[in-house]
């Protein structure tokens, strides 16, 4: 009968610190999402490397959780009459148990981000256009130069031509007056 109680014991209390295992190892997975996950936007941390917000600013700051839970007690304990646009959403989500308006997987600090980028790649489209503007420019004056010397030549040989004709002609009228006055 004691060795009986004796290894009940030992079994209650291998189960005993199989659960607390088990319960630390949980709190611990728990432990390791709040620190990596926003609880707001369920964003994880690697979303924010080479960002110019971190996650502990996000976190801190876009996201902080106290922010919100203070934005829920004021639409509780404020006169719904005196609500602004968003406070009156809000209220009605929270009467209504949906969490719609919770930013679900997105910050505003990562659509900065990607405007800027935006921004950048506009900027050097911008940049290229800009280039490619100026070498229009240079063929254009180019080509006016090509086309005014072409004018210009155009006009040499007419006068060329003309007085060609005019140098050739006196000489023949003069050639043929000699033979009248002869």
């Amino acid at each position: 009968a004691v060795v009986s109680t004796q290894s009940t014991g030992t079994l209650i209390f291998g189960v005993i610190i199989d659960t607390f295992a088990d319960l630390r190892s949980e709190k611990q997975e728990k432990d390791e999402i709040l620190r990596n996950t926003c609880f707001i936007c369920s964003l994880e941390r690697g979303a924010f490397d080479n960002k110019t917000v971190s996650f502990e600013e996000h976190f801190r700051m876009e996201h902080n959780l106290w922010h919100y839970l203070y934005f829920i007690v004021l639409i509780k304990v404020k006169d719904p009459t005196e609500f602004t646009g968003p406070e009156s959403y809000v209220y009605e989500m929270v009467k209504n148990k949906k969490l719609d308006w919770f930013p679900r997987m997105r910050a505003m600090s990562l659509f900065s981000d990607e405007a800027e980028n935006d921004q950048n790649e506009f900027r050097d489209v911008k940049v290229g256009l800009e280039g490619v503007m100026k070498c229009i420019e240079g063929l254009s004056k180019q080509l006016n130069d090509l086309k005014d010397q072409m004018t210009q030549q155009r006009k040499q040989k007419q006068r060329t031509s003309l007085l060609g004709g005019i140098t050739g002609s006196p000489s023949s009228l003069a050639g043929g007056m000699s033979s009248v006055t002869t």
